[in-house]
């Protein structure tokens, strides 16, 4: 009896460091996620023109390993899948407005 409350002691043991590793594998993912948006959202500005994807991709890429994120199959894909959320949501940050947010909140 005591080795089968002990074997159950483990397993519980393990199922909790399952779940706290998964827990903190999501929030690294979505913390990835984000600074990945925030840098295809920059590339977008200040790469224009038409067709120049390959090259925002390739920039965001390299700012990514700069800061020391691999870029993996996973993350490459995931950047491909934010720029087609944002194509089709039409959520890009347009330049002007990043800029020239206005401090007077008066009115």
């Amino acid at each position: 009896m005591l080795e089968v409350i002990k074997d159950l002691a483990l397993l519980l043991i393990l199922a909790g460091v399952c779940v706290i590793g998964a827990y903190i594998l999501k929030a690294k993912k979505q913390e990835i996620r984000k600074i990945a948006t925030d840098l295809i959202q920059k590339a977008e500005i200040a790469i224009t023109g038409s067709g120049m994807g390959a090259e925002k991709k390739a920039k965001v890429i390299a700012q990514l390993q700069a800061m020391g994120i691999k870029v993996d199959a996973w993350l490459d894909t995931e950047i491909d899948t934010i720029v087609a959320y944002l194509n089709a949501k039409a959520g890009w940050l347009v330049g002007e407005a990043i800029d020239g947010v206005s401090d007077d909140t008066s009115t």
